[in-house]
């Protein structure tokens, strides 16, 4: 099928179509800025060195997809809390706004992202991306409420919350999808997609119940505003989701990027991409995944294509389907294993040859 854009690829998976391979693409963040010389932190606070870095990035790999991606600890950064940084692990959070006083919450402003912190510098990266105009379809990627709510209380302080205070959560939970949803208009100004990345709403941490008392009722708020407005949202959360995938699709997301299944028990494993593949073309959603991301940094070339082959013999067949990583490359990944991982999906995944085989 000749002159095949990126953007015709990923609209046919997204409308249960084929064109001529599956979609390919990885969760690029910090890894763009390393691979261009940048430290950790010089990428997630220097826009221009980061548009840079990321157009450098999209130029050597070619995603079919591409993601302006910095942190996952902007939005709380710009809300007080304070960031640290590594020079081999992306920026995390090391002082809480909330976990000395959740009263505090009543006395917050939800911040300005135009203004406030490195916000209006992730915009920065937005716009240049868009302004680009790479042949590839462009997404954001924010971070979601329930995340922004364990980053503002500390994340074990809120798991016991859901059971000492749950209207505490409830107005914890309010605020941060206020926030969440007036990021996520900021990012639709530059115009590319929205897609959310709620990592510790993974069944790895908390449980389906307190997913569903405390955390669905605000994903479905969050897209249910952004629908009203004819834009679809996608999710992202880390680690074992097979228990609310149901869950996930209710909400009315258009497309769900997940993890591997990290069951401690190998009798207990589950194959999450496969039930979500199966899932989501019954029920019109895209499933994104999921090569075991955690080997990038020092994988054999065997060792990746092993990973791209698992997950198209396991579901390449179907539709609705986009080959990524199970998370974000390690900041350090080896460029070697994120190139032979393009390569090989773009070999092995051609329909001509999964279709007739």
């Amino acid at each position: 099928m000749p002159d095949v854009s990126p953007r015709d690829r990923v609209m046919a998976a997204y409308k249960g179509g084929y064109a001529d391979r599956v979609p390919a693409y990885p969760i690029a963040g910090s890894f763009a800025g390393c691979l261009d010389g940048l430290s950790i932190e010089e990428y997630c606070t220097n826009p221009k060195k980061a548009v840079k870095a990321m157009l450098n990035y999209y130029e050597r790999f070619q995603p079919d997809i591409m993601i302006a991606f910095n942190d996952l600890a902007k939005e709380a950064e710009a809300i007080g809390c304070r960031v640290k940084y590594s020079d081999y692990v992306v920026p995390s959070i090391d002082r809480h706004v909330l976990q000395d006083d959740k009263g505090m919450l009543a006395r917050l402003a939800i911040p300005d992202p135009f203004k406030d912190g490195r916000l209006p510098g992730f915009l920065e990266q937005c716009q240049a991306l868009s302004s680009a105009k790479v042949p590839s379809p462009l997404g954001s990627v924010n971070v979601g409420p329930w995340t922004i709510a364990m980053l503002m209380r500390n994340p074990e302080m809120l798991c016991l919350d859901t059971l000492d205070d749950p209207a505490f959560v409830h107005d914890l939970m309010r605020f941060s999808t206020e926030y969440a949803k007036r990021v996520g208009d900021a990012v639709l100004t530059t115009k590319i997609g929205l897609s959310y990345s709620d990592p510790t709403a993974s069944c790895s941490l908390v449980g389906p119940d307190t997913y569903r008392e405390f955390i669905k009722p605000y994903h479905q708020e969050m897209v249910d505003y952004f629908k009203a407005k004819k834009v679809g949202v996608t999710i992202h959360i880390c680690g074992t989701t097979h228990q609310i995938h149901e869950d996930l699709v209710d909400v009315g997301f258009n497309a769900i990027t997940i993890d591997l299944d990290q069951q401690a028990d190998p009798a207990l494993y589950v194959d999450q991409l496969d039930k979500l593949v199966a899932l989501g073309n019954a029920r019109n959603v895209v499933a994104i995944g999921n090569v075991d991301v955690t080997i990038f940094e020092r994988a054999t070339k065997e060792q990746i294509e092993a990973e791209v082959k698992r997950c198209i013999d396991t579901v390449g067949k179907r539709s609705r389907f986009v080959l990524s990583t199970s998370c974000e490359l390690p900041p350090q990944a080896s460029p070697d294993c994120v190139k032979w991982f393009m390569d090989f999906a773009r070999d092995y995944g051609r329909y001509d040859r999964i279709l007739a085989s």
